[in-house]
């Protein structure tokens, strides 16, 4: 399955466009909701990515250095684009 680093990378950016796609599905609903409610969601959404990458590397312990560290950073810099880009994008929107 991950013989070589460019298929952990492949798969490590398949679960970074999840993963970052899920969160930000899931932000775009909790936006427009109370304080509490959108905090909560980022929050959970952190534990989930972090959750995930944990579980990913102790399945790939096995695996040589070079493709546990080409999957975690690819799939670490795939979710943080979903995240950084719209708030680059966006940043924040005031009514004054």
């Amino acid at each position: 399955m991950m013989d070589c680093a460019w298929s952990a990378a492949a798969w490590g950016a398949a679960f970074g466009l999840f993963n970052g796609g899920l969160s930000r599905a899931a932000l775009k609903k909790a936006v427009d909701k109370a304080d509490k409610v959108f905090y909560a969601v980022f929050v959970g959404g952190f534990l989930w990515r972090l959750l995930f990458l944990v579980g990913a590397v102790w399945l790939l312990r096995d695996k040589k250095y070079i493709i546990l560290l080409t999957f975690s950073g690819v799939l670490i810099f795939t979710q943080f684009i979903f995240e950084a880009v719209p708030l680059k994008k966006n940043g924040t929107k005031s009514d004054t």
